[in-house]
């Protein structure tokens, strides 16, 4: 074998040359495993560092009415302060604003200043029927095993569907400059849409988790639309 390898075997060099090149040998096998168990760690971090992971594992929370689990893959605040800027912002302008319910424009306006009660009130109250619809089993598809939010801006959510919340088709990430961007879909069993959604997912802490939605400005204009369909 060592012939074989351009090596020359054991009887054509004396005692200490052959126990030189059997330690070599052995230095040189040790060498290649290290670096084989090297790379399998490495692949195997890359592959518990998949992007697509935390999303996968955000719905599968839902299913299982795991708020914690959620929170854990899903920022929901810094998501929730995104949409409510966009919305603010579309209060503030006199031709957008004229698709909102007066209520609903007035409280955007108000939640403008980051200083008043209104702002926080909205995030909370948002919050609350985000978590609450989970936690209930209602966006699993279940019965809700607990009753709806009675908060003050309940009638606000009075319309909006409590139907399985379903995310299908998570596509492949590609790399931007603030993580990584992933495609999905997710599918409102209440009303029967589906939502293609561009999830920007960060490092935080070393786990990969969901910070922000790249596409929210088309989707709340796709919601918006919705509505204006089903107003009588």
């Amino acid at each position: 074998m060592l012939k074989f390898l351009g090596l020359p075997c054991a009887r054509a060099v004396n005692g200490g040359a052959a126990a030189r090149l059997q330690y070599a040998l052995g230095r040189c096998g040790a060498g290649v495993l290290l670096l084989a168990v090297m790379v399998f760690q490495a692949g195997f971090a890359f592959a518990t560092a998949d992007p697509r992971q935390c999303i996968l594992e955000a719905g599968s929370a839902v299913d299982k009415s795991d708020v914690a689990a959620f929170e854990k893959q899903v920022d929901v605040d810094a998501i929730l302060e995104q949409a409510l800027n966009l919305f603010v912002r579309r209060a503030q302008d006199p031709e957008a604003a004229k698709d909102l319910p007066p209520m609903v424009a007035l409280l955007f306006t108000q939640a403008a200043s980051k200083e008043g009660n209104v702002r926080s009130l909205l995030l909370n109250e948002t919050r609350s029927f985000v978590l609450n619809g989970i936690s209930s089993g209602a966006f699993a598809g279940k019965k809700p095993s607990a009753t709806a939010s009675q908060g003050l801006l309940a009638p606000l959510f009075a319309d909006a569907s409590t139907g399985r919340k379903e995310i299908k088709n998570v596509g492949q990430p590609r790399r931007d400059g603030e993580g990584w961007l992933v495609p999905f879909v997710v599918h409102d069993g209440g009303n029967g849409e589906s939502y293609d959604v561009t999830g920007r997912v960060t490092s935080v802490n070393g786990a990969m988790r969901l910070t922000s939605v790249a596409n929210m400005e088309s989707l709340l204009r796709k919601v918006a639309a919705e509505s204006r369909a089903v107003e009588p």
